[in-house]
């Protein structure tokens, strides 16, 4: 059970197989296991690994410093500890954020960027057309008043069939082993994200993967993020919702054979 100690936070993390890395970057509430279904077809062709983000699964619980920046820093020193030369990025939701701002850090490090049903940031910018500040408003407001409630609403919209979908439960299970400090402060993160004018400074081979019905970050945020990064390609997955890689995880890891 490998484990990386950086900046006073122990993080859990996988890896397996050889070859080339990919790191998978899971999204709010959620933490490494979501991505089981990549780690076991990718591991026979790269070195495939999956962390749980400070917070999240295993890895530490500390009170505060659940930022983007010190989210972003860990993830780099566990890069630059794993000694790959370089190595392809994958992340969902605020994975997305996440995985963007680890991009621009590591810069010529990248080979490659996924970026599965998540966004540019902007939120609650009431000038931006794909904002949500009245419904992220309310859903912070949820999360303060009965965490573990919420979990359970929020994951029936990971799905193209809601609470109907097989993997309803385990989601459910899952998201709400994390600590409720952990999920406020990380919620506020992703609402405060921005890198909207950052975007055509990406420099990396980008693919924006999104479910056709995403019920929690629109279609319309997968298209403008293709549309801003430099040579980036949309993949649409028709019958997923906001969960592509669990709901079409054959389709999608098709679509990821396009990393370099």
């Amino acid at each position: 059970m490998p484990f990386l100690s950086h900046a006073g936070v122990s993080l859990r993390y996988d890896r397996a197989g050889s070859g080339p890395a990919v790191l998978f970057i899971h999204g709010w509430t959620c933490n490494r296991t979501f991505w089981e279904r990549q780690m076991q077809a990718w591991r026979d062709r790269r070195t495939v690994i999956a962390v749980d983000l400070r917070g999240h699964g295993e890895s530490s619980r500390p009170r505060t410093g659940y930022t983007l920046g010190a989210i972003v820093d860990d993830l780099e020193h566990l890069v630059r500890a794993l000694g790959v030369p370089r190595i392809a990025v994958v992340g969902w939701s605020m994975g997305g954020v996440v995985a963007q701002e680890l991009a621009l850090r590591l810069g010529e490090r990248v080979s490659g960027l996924a970026l599965a049903c998540t966004l540019a940031g902007g939120v609650l910018d009431p000038k931006n057309p794909r904002g949500q500040p009245e419904r992220a408003n309310e859903m912070k407001a949820a999360i303060a008043s009965d965490f573990r409630s919420f979990i359970r609403g929020f994951a029936a919209l990971l799905f193209k069939a809601g609470s109907d979908s097989p993997l309803f439960p385990w989601a459910v299970g899952q998201m709400q082993k994390t600590p409720a400090h952990v999920a406020a402060a990380c919620f506020d993160t992703f609402l405060s994200a921005d890198l909207r004018k950052r975007l055509k400074t990406l420099k990396v081979p980008t693919l924006v993967l999104h479910g056709r019905h995403d019920a929690l970050i629109p279609l319309a945020d997968g298209e403008y993020l293709a549309e801003q990064i430099p040579g980036a390609r949309l993949v649409t997955f028709e019958e997923s919702g906001h969960a592509p890689y669990l709901e079409e995880p054959e389709a999608f890891n098709t679509a990821l054979a396009e990393l370099s």
